[in-house]
């Protein structure tokens, strides 16, 4: 398990940062992640610091970013100096905000809120892909080992012309 929290001043620039900072981390921590991933943890981690900003309490707001990998979990807290804790709201298709609890619950596998010595935790667990997608992606998008060998021989091969003057590639090998 990998755990680190890092403090941000209660500002609009939070939520920039706090999406910087937990990249950061997956990459040093060199987490499975895929685009899925990324999105669902960095609008995660945006929405609960954009909470705090908006209506949390207190110059400081810390952010503790836990990964499981065993479980394929990563947890993302948020904790601030107000008591009050966040209600999900249904928000009509014309209200410009209100919806940031509503992505954190539909992004996360679990999420919740408690009240603390010194404030609040808002908390959500999101799940981790299983496996690395960025060596599943060269499969994926360009075959079997061998078919990236014959691409790689085909991507150096001189190309010949057509008794038309036209480039025609060699195929086979």
């Amino acid at each position: 398990m990998s755990s680190h929290s890092f403090f941000l001043v209660r500002a609009p620039t939070s939520a920039a940062i706090s999406r910087r900072r937990l990249v950061e981390l997956v990459s040093t921590w060199r987490l499975p992640e895929d685009e899925d991933s990324h999105m669902a943890m960095t609008t995660v981690v945006s929405e609960l610091v954009t909470n705090a900003v908006s209506h949390g309490a207190g110059d400081m707001l810390s952010v503790t970013v836990r990964a499981d990998l065993g479980k394929s979990r990563l947890l993302l807290e948020v904790h601030d100096s107000s008591p009050v804790l966040p209600r999900l709201r249904c928000p009509s298709p014309d209200s410009e905000s209100g919806r940031g609890m509503v992505l954190v619950e539909r992004l996360s596998i679990a999420c919740g809120a408690e009240n603390t010595v010194r404030g609040k935790r808002v908390w959500a667990e999101l799940t981790l892909p299983r496996e690395q997608t960025g060596r599943r992606w060269a499969f994926d998008r360009l075959g079997p080992p061998h078919a990236i060998v014959q691409r790689f021989r085909n991507a150096f091969r001189p190309l010949f012309r057509t008794r038309s003057g036209q480039p025609a590639a060699v195929s086979g090998g």
